[in-house]
Order: structure tokens, then C-alpha cells, then sequence
């Protein structure tokens, strides 16, 4: 064995890899957000993993038979250029959207330490200061930040795997059915509009195809790990948020901005509390540091391909995108103050932390389906296989599943943004089209001249 595949990685090294993308930052408040739909979000979370991993089919099948720079950007665009400018755009923005209710989770944890952090207010204020030090630290060259992830990682399980197992220790059946539904509606309905919210949870499975060259085997790994990995993610996610389900009344959970601190105080005594809250919020502010860094990469990336403004691609000596950093973390501030405006008095962490992430998801449906739209075309143009087509349309399902369950007003708006976004395509595609044709009438006078 040569040394450079020695230091590849296997199945369970990956595996590993792929379960820490998604988990990282998506559990935390997920407790607190589900009580405000009842432990029927059961069937969300069985929805939502038939459909994760379908969604992880596809892109370890892109990433092993049809790899391209830029993710779902690349594969949107293969279907049409249209879609590929459009998804970067959307992308983009879900991503940092996605980073403010990383911000506001970290801060939520933050106070059992500080209880002036249940306010709007303050929790605002903190929230929109750690995102600015984390853009900080990240002009500063923050290589440091991806490192710590590992340890936010391995920090944030403890609590979460100790509930999910011993937990059922004090689980009760009818505290559970009581919780049953809570959302005032019909139960199909609660159990759709719970999948936007348990898929916030399973957003980043794009990024958990790890690159050909550093897995071994990787036409094999690649995709067992992706599938492994997602399988994992998702029991631990089905176990930790419906043990918590039949502790506590709903109402209690909702209103909590730490529920797995509440958790094992119930279960190992109230000295763990602050240790679960360090835990989490250090978690939780690390993988903000590194999610921001690939916000400054995809503005980067956009930039170059001439889908965004110039001054996102601008980069410093050491190749970071010192301006788009900053404009994005501009952009986390303004709307932190919008919502704040808008919310009322005694919102809790979790409504924001809801209302942000399902924001995140609706913008993250169309790259997903042209993702999924992207398997079908190259399969059917290679090998035809109709197994890996089924498990696309099964994505592609999902997807539709999600985007019903969304609030109409919110659905509306992204569905009214994703359509304003061809009219820059349309404004750059004919200022292209225009210089081609300027182009080739210099070359037909040049013809005529001779």
C-alpha cells in the first residue's frame, strides 16, 4: 500500500464524516420548535428520512459518477443555465439565512448562564455581536475555527446521545399522547408542516459526498457512507426529540431555550444544565465560524462565474473574500433587526429559530429538486438505470412534500423570488447575447474588407 492511500479514509471515517456535516448545528432547538406540533412530528421525521436519504443517493451518486465543482450550483446548471443562476442565487442565500438561526441557537443556550438572553431584545443584540466576531475572526484568517468544529461536534453529542438513550428512563407514555398534536389544525396537516422543520436537520447532506481523492474505494464508500451516515444522524435525531416528547408538557418545551439542558437536568440532576448549555453554544458558534467561511466561498465562487456583483469575489493575499464576508454578515445583521422589529415582546428562541430555518429550507427546495431533475438526465443518458431514477423521483417527491407544508405567505415569497431572479438572468443573458453580436459584426466587416 502506498503512503498516499494509507492516509485515505475508510468506510467508518467517513461514515463519521458525513453524520458530523448534519449534525453539527440542526438539533439543538429542534425540541423546542416540534412541541409547537406535538410528537405526531414522528411521522415528519420518518418522511424525512425516506427523504434525506434519497437526497443523499443523489449526490453521492453525482459525486462518484458525475463530479463537478460547486455542488448543487454545477448540477442545476447542467440542466439548464437558467436553473444553475438561479440555484446559486437561492443557495447563497439560504446558506446565510441558515447561519443567523445558527447564531440565535448559540445564543439561546447561552441563557441558562445569562437569563436576560429569554428577552428579544438582548438575544438580538447578542446574537447579531457573535456574528460579527466570528466575521472577525474569520478576516482574520480563523483557520483555527474548522478545527474547533471537531470539538463543538463531539461536545454537542454528549447531551444529545445521553438523552436519546438514557432518557427513556423517564418517558411516559401519556405525557406523550397528550403531546400527541398541539398545533390546532388536523393531524395530516401538522404532520406535513412538520417535515419543513425536521428538514432543517438534514440540510448540508449535499456536502457529505466527500471528494473521490480522499476516500478509499471511494465508487463504493462514497455513497454506503452518505446513506450510513444519514441513517445515523436521523435515529439519533427520531430518539433524542421523542424521549424529550414524553418528559415534559408540550407547552414546557416550547417555551424552553435550552431543551436538552432541560433534558438531562431531568435525567442526571441539575449540575448537568450548564455544562449541556456550554457545550451546545460552543458547538453551535463554532460551526457558525466555519459555515461562514463557506459563505465567503460561495459568494467567492458566484462572483467568478459573473453570477453575482464583482466586489463578492474580491479576495485579500491570503485568498479570502474579505468584502463578501463582510457584506453577508451585513445582510445576518438586517435581517436580525427586521425580525426583531417585527417579533413580538415574548417571542421565544424557537419561534425565530423556526421561522429562519424554514426560510433556509424553502430556498434550498429548488436546488435540491434540480439536483435530483439532474440524476434523472444523466442516468437516463448513461445507464438507464431505473432503480437509481426511482430513488431520484422519490427525492424529487420529497421535495414537493416539503414545499406543501410550508407557511402560504412564506411559500409565496419564495416562490415570487425564485421566479424575480430570472429577470437578472434574463438582464445579464441579453447583455452577453449583445456583445456576441457586436462580436461577430466586427468579424463580418473584417471578412468584408478583405
Amino acid at each position: 500500500m502506498s503512503s498516499d492511500t494509507s492516509k485515505k479514509i475508510g468506510l467508518i471515517a467517513c461514515t463519521g464524516v458525513v453524520a458530523g456535516n448534519m449534525m453539527g448545528s440542526g438539533i439543538a432547538l429542534l425540541p423546542s420548535t416540534l412541541a409547537k406540533v406535538g410528537s405526531i412530528s414522528i411521522y415528519s421525521w420518518i418522511i424525512c428520512l425516506v427523504g434525506a436519504l434519497s437526497l443523499a443517493f443523489v449526490y453521492a451518486r453525482l459525486a462518484t459518477n458525475n463530479p463537478q465543482e460547486g455542488g448543487p450550483i454545477a448540477y442545476a446548471g447542467e440542466v439548464s443555465p437558467a436553473f444553475g443562476f438561479q440555484t446559486g442565487v437561492l443557495y447563497y442565500h439560504a446558506n446565510w439565512i441558515g447561519n443567523l438561526a445558527i447564531a440565535i441557537t448559540g445564543v439561546s443556550y447561552l441563557s441558562v448562564f445569562f437569563p436576560i438572553l429569554n428577552n428579544t431584545i438582548p438575544a438580538a443584540i447578542a446574537t447579531i455581536a457573535s456574528v460579527w466576531i466570528f466575521t472577525i475572526i474569520n478576516l482574520l484568517g480563523g483557520s483555527w475555527v474548522s478545527r474547533l468544529c471537531t470539538l463543538g461536534l463531539v461536545l454537542i453529542l454528549v447531551p444529545i446521545v445521553g438523552t436519546a438513550v438514557v432518557g427513556w428512563g423517564h418517558f411516559d407514555a401519556t405525557t406523550y399522547m397528550q403531546n400527541w398534536n398541539t398545533s390546532h389544525s388536523s393531524n395530516s396537516h401538522a404532520i406535513v408542516s412538520a417535515v419543513l422543520i425536521t428538514l432543517w436537520s438534514f440540510v448540508g447532506v449535499e456536502s457529505a459526498a466527500v471528494s473521490s481523492g480522499m476516500v478509499k474505494n471511494p465508487k463504493k464508500t462514497v455513497p454506503l457512507a452518505t446513506l450510513l451516515g444519514t441513517v445515523i444522524a436521523g435515529v439519533i435525531y427520531i430518539l433524542s426529540t421523542q424521549v424529550i416528547a414524553g418528559m415534559f408538557p408540550a407547552s414546557e418545551v416550547a417555551a424552553s431555550g435550552a431543551p436538552f439542558a432541560l433534558a438531562t437536568t431531568a435525567i442526571f440532576g441539575a449540575w448537568t444544565a450548564p455544562f449541556v448549555a456550554a457545550f451546545t453554544a460552543l458547538a453551535c458558534f463554532t460551526s457558525l465560524g466555519s459555515w461562514m467561511m463557506l459563505v465567503g466561498e460561495a459568494g467567492k465562487r458566484a462572483a467568478n462565474d459573473g453570477n453575482f456583483p464583482a466586489v463578492f469575489g474580491e479576495t485579500d493575499k491570503n485568498g479570502v473574500a474579505k468584502k463578501g464576508l463582510v457584506l453577508a454578515s451585513v445582510m445576518m445583521t438586517i435581517l436580525m433587526i427586521a425580525i426583531t422589529i417585527f417579533s413580538s415582546s415574548d417571542s421565544h428562541a424557537s419561534n425565530l429559530f423556526d421561522i429562519l430555518t424554514s426560510d433556509a429550507v424553502l430556498l434550498t427546495m429548488l436546488p435540491y429538486f434540480y439536483s435530483a431533475v439532474n440524476l434523472i438526465r444523466y442516468e437516463g443518458m448513461t445507464t438507464r438505470n431505473v432503480f437509481v431514477m426511482l430513488f431520484a423521483g422519490v427525492a424529487c417527491i420529497f421535495c414537493f412534500i416539503a414545499l406543501i407544508g410550508a407557511d402560504p405567505s412564506a411559500l409565496a415569497a419564495t416562490f415570487v423570488v425564485s421566479l424575480a431572479i430570472f429577470m437578472f438572468y434574463a438582464r445579464k443573458l441579453g447583455f452577453r447575447q449583445h456583445l456576441q453580436l457586436e462580436q461577430q459584426e466586427q468579424a463580418n466587416k473584417v471578412v468584408q474588407s478583405h
